[in-house]
């Protein structure tokens, strides 16, 4: 799916509040995910391999950082997602990186709903992809 599709098939709501569940998830260990896998190819840039199982589902994120392929008319980040079935290994879905990137993170409180008594709410940090 291209990210037209993917932002036609899921409404910015709905991404957000998928987010928070994956959150709670993983909090909960209904979801594991191994540390990211980095390939580096110095100079040029390195490649990324992020895998994740839960829910039924197994899913690897492959991301290329290249910091020179603006110059080049190519973007300096890009990849895609792998979503396979979890006991069949059946591959369901190929998204495009870019529609699934980690913005609606930002949108969610660091913590659970803060308690009545607190004075302030600190939201997570987030940063642009070139």
């Amino acid at each position: 799916m291209d990210r037209a599709a993917v932002e036609a098939a899921v409404s910015p709501e709905r991404a957000v509040d998928a987010v928070r569940d994956a959150f709670v998830a993983h909090a909960r260990g209904d979801w594991s995910m191994p540390p990211k896998v980095y390939v580096t190819n110095y100079p040029a840039g390195d490649f990324r391999a992020m895998p994740a199982l839960g829910g039924g589902h197994a899913l690897l994120k492959w991301i290329t950082s290249f910091p020179g392929n603006p110059a080049r008319g190519l973007p300096t980040v890009a990849g895609i997602v792998l979503v396979s079935d979890a006991s069949t290994g059946e591959l369901q879905a190929v998204l495009d990186a870019a529609s699934v990137r980690p913005s609606a993170p930002a949108r969610q409180p660091s913590s659970p709903p803060r308690r009545s008594d607190a004075a302030t709410r600190r939201p997570l940090r987030s940063s642009a992809q070139a």
